[in-house]
């Protein structure tokens, strides 16, 4: 019986601890400027984002975790490619083109003004698709920082949607 208790008192505490650091980090990241998380993302990239996964959900070809923090609407995500491919990716649907924009714009501004000179953003049309992309890229460095505002057409009208992405470049369109 003393066996049993203290197996759940062991259990209870693992949960306690990781249920408060989870708390910790929550505030952590509150208190962050989007500069701060924009720099951390970046960082984290190569490591496959580790603060910022959260609940995981697995899908056929990859995993993918919610994200602990949004810069563009309210549900971003770490997408798990492979062991160590990985991307953080938001999207937000936009009720028409014009606010698309604002909102791309928007990140696009705060991007540059975080990002230090040595980042070179390259705007244009997207690869595939009506819209407009932005990049930003660091020579040296294998992580890029983009917008995307792009038309997605639906059987009865075309939405627009948002995305912002940090990871490798070959992996957005």
């Amino acid at each position: 019986m003393l066996k049993k208790w203290l197996g759940i008192l062991a259990v209870s505490t693992l949960v306690g601890c990781t249920t408060t650091q989870e708390t910790e980090m929550d505030s952590q990241v509150e208190a962050m400027s989007s500069c701060e998380k924009i720099d951390a993302m970046i960082q984290g990239h190569q490591q496959g984002f580790p603060h910022l996964r959260m609940t995981l959900s697995n899908a056929k070809i990859m995993k993918v975790w919610k994200a602990r923090y949004h810069l563009v609407g309210d549900s971003c995500q770490v997408w798990g490619w492979s062991a160590d491919k990985f991307s953080y990716v938001c999207s937000l649907i936009e009720p028409d083109e014009a606010i698309a924009m604002e909102h791309f714009n928007q990140a696009k501004a705060i991007t540059r003004e975080c990002l230090g000179e040595e980042w070179v953003l390259k705007e244009g049309a997207r690869d595939m698709g009506e819209g407009i992309k932005a990049e930003f890229s660091k020579p040296g460095v294998a992580t890029v920082v983009t917008m995307l505002a792009a038309s997605s057409p639906t059987v009865f009208k075309t939405e627009w949607k948002t995305y912002f992405f940090v990871g490798n470049p070959n992996d957005i369109k």
